[in-house]
């Protein structure tokens, strides 16, 4: 947490799981006080979800720390909004974060993002076609909305995480949705993550270097418009005009937006064989009219 004052208030997402719990230990080892729990109940597991919420809040008033708690009906959420429960309980998340910064007047979330969970990232991004952006993984502090968000676990490994855990006798819970094998995510930490544990520092180090370097192209795209226009985009190379589209669709708030979705939408700037009109996860839709790229959201 380089530059950041020990005296600062500072929310911390805590899940009960053995990441979140370590991360709040480590904080106040490390001389931070002034520390919120947060944590948002996804209601997905039953009892079993029932049984996090009161670890977390059972150890945050052991601690003497005060603590934010909610719950939400994400598999509801998901239903309604056509879009996965993966996807559905991030955005409820940083939803409820950001209630939890207008009460708590600070803007500074610390999570327990780690350096295996940045290999993965780096790997899932791969797969679903993000180019170097992706490679990029997440990035020890970065914006989302007011929010400024920490992630001072980047540097350390799972079976750090746990060493420290042991040493410490943290209490934790295991959360079983992590051993299957239904999510690509899942897949890649028990099938994949073992087979590359020998090469972690080098997947690690790879990774912050792409960082680097998408920090820079990034810093040279043009300003997000709510339309593009189809003229500039195509007079640019086609490596600025994919990560022009692909920040365009994520600002837009187009879910998991990767390679099929940034082609889909080049495929407007065809006027002679291209469509009109492109569907986009999370029911929005790209329309090119008049020389100009736009979204739409419902059934239009």
């Amino acid at each position: 947490m380089a530059g950041v004052s020990k005296r600062k208030k500072l929310l911390v997402g805590v899940s009960g799981g053995r990441d979140s719990m370590v991360l709040l230990h480590a904080l106040l080892a490390a001389g931070f006080k002034n520390l919120v729990v947060c944590h948002l109940n996804h209601t997905l597991r039953g009892r079993s979800s029932d049984a996090d919420a009161r670890l977390v809040v059972s150890e945050a008033r052991r601690l003497n720390l005060p603590v934010e708690h909610a719950k939400a009906r994400t598999a509801e959420f998901a239903a309604s909004q056509k879009k996965s429960l993966e996807l559905a309980a991030r955005e409820l998340r940083m939803a409820f974060f950001e209630e939890c910064v207008a009460r708590e007047k600070t803007k500074s979330l610390v999570l327990a993002h780690h350096a295996d969970d940045q290999v993965e990232t780096c790997l899932f991004n791969f797969l679903r076609g993000t180019g170097a952006a992706g490679l990029g993984g997440m990035r020890p502090v970065s914006q989302f909305g007011k929010l400024t968000v920490h992630r001072p676990l980047l540097g350390v490994t799972r079976t750090q995480i746990e060493s420290f855990r042991k040493h410490q006798k943290v209490r934790f819970r295991e959360d079983a949705t992590n051993a299957g094998l239904e999510h690509t995510r899942n897949k890649l930490r028990h099938r994949i993550m073992p087979l590359l544990s020998e090469i972690m520092g080098e997947s690690y180090r790879a990774s912050e270097i792409l960082r680097s370097e998408d920090e820079w192209m990034s810093s040279l795209l043009p300003e997000t418009l709510q339309e593009l226009d189809c003229k500039e985009l195509r007079a640019m190379h086609s490596a600025m005009q994919s990560r022009v589209i692909l920040r365009w669709l994520r600002e837009c708030g187009v879910p998991e937006a990767g390679h099929a979705e940034t082609r889909r939408v080049l495929s407007l700037l065809d006027t002679v064989n291209g469509p009109a009109k492109v569907s986009l996860p999370g029911n929005h839709h790209a329309r090119r009219r008049s020389g100009v790229l736009f979204l739409e959201s419902g059934d239009a």
